[in-house]
């Protein structure tokens, strides 16, 4: 993330992919199939998630998960951008990958 020199441009709504995975290991047993319309699973999520290694892309800085789109997953260095910055808002916690 780089500014010019004018300083911080107005703040848009961003698209963000989904493109992780929460690990198998966290979805209940005997969970339906998604929600044709949205996509969404009828659980809630895990209180420790997991996220599975192989679903997880190389290529963003910042996504959401497929099989939980409400949980946003960044890497370290968009958490370093966000903090150098200071911009507020958000909160982050390390999530276990396997």
């Amino acid at each position: 993330m780089r500014f010019s020199p004018k300083g911080v441009p107005e703040l848009r709504d961003l698209h963000i992919e989904p493109r992780g995975l929460l690990h198998a290991d966290c979805i209940p047993r005997g969970t339906p199939p998604p929600c044709p319309k949205c996509g969404r699973h009828g659980f809630s999520l895990p209180a420790e998630p997991i996220l599975d290694a192989a679903s997880l892309p190389q290529d963003l800085d910042l996504f959401r998960l497929r099989n939980f789109s409400t949980v946003l997953v960044v890497t370290e260095r968009f958490k370093e951008v966000v903090e150098r910055h200071g911009l507020d808002g958000l909160t982050f916690r390390e999530l276990p990958v396997r």
